[in-house]
């Protein structure tokens, strides 16, 4: 009994396939946090104003992880968010699987000025510099301007890792689309060129 190619081949590629979406299922339930705040990121304040500081946060899978927040001193001081502190947090989901941490000022004091990040299981943010002025309101109006700058454009930042995974995969499956029909093509081409049974002659 003659083994039969053809099958064997679309089995390996079908196998292979499915190994491809396992691997690519695991690394989603063990992929990282991913902190996207941007870079040289700066929040400018009046003296006793209210402040909100984002920070944005993709994540793979349900319940979202825990945000903390750190004050960047000699060392990281984690941010009093108590019941009795003037400063609190509150968490808001954007999509499915991404949402921000939110640190809110509530009249901010001058020592409130300083550097601060995020962070959400293994990984933290990029620095956050908050800057309390000085201004004399009037009528106790406070006004908040935020300044955003960043070093390089924030899609490439977080874009490559996602195109990496596409490519590979699209590679994998024209690897696979090729093998099955070359192998439906070469197994119809031996049935083709298969001998016919030789009928048996009348003479005989």
């Amino acid at each position: 009994m003659r083994p039969n190619y053809c099958l064997t081949i679309l089995l390996v590629s079908i196998l292979a396939v499915l190994l491809i979406t396992l691997d690519a299922d695991g690394e989603d339930l063990n992929c990282d946090v991913e902190l996207k705040v941007r870079r040289n990121t700066v929040y400018g304040v009046a003296l006793r104003g209210d402040l909100e500081i984002h920070c944005p946060i993709a994540f793979c899978n349900y319940p979202p992880p825990t945000v903390s927040w750190y004050k960047r001193e000699k060392t990281d001081v984690p941010v009093n968010v108590s019941s009795s502190s003037h400063i609190k947090t509150k968490w808001r989901l954007s999509d499915h699987l991404e949402g921000k941490s939110i640190l809110i000022f509530q009249k901010i004091l001058r020592s409130d000025s300083g550097v601060y990040i995020c962070g959400g299981g293994s990984s933290i943010s990029h620095n956050i510099n908050v800057t309390v002025h000085d201004y004399v309101v009037a009528n106790d109006v406070m006004h908040t301007t935020v300044t955003w700058t960043t070093s390089k454009p924030e899609t490439l930042e977080y874009s490559w890792r996602y195109v990496y995974h596409v490519v590979r995969i699209t590679l994998f499956v024209i690897l696979v689309i090729t093998f099955c029909v070359a192998s439906m093509c070469g197994c119809k081409g031996k049935s083709r060129d298969t001998p016919s049974r030789r009928q048996p002659s009348h003479d005989a």
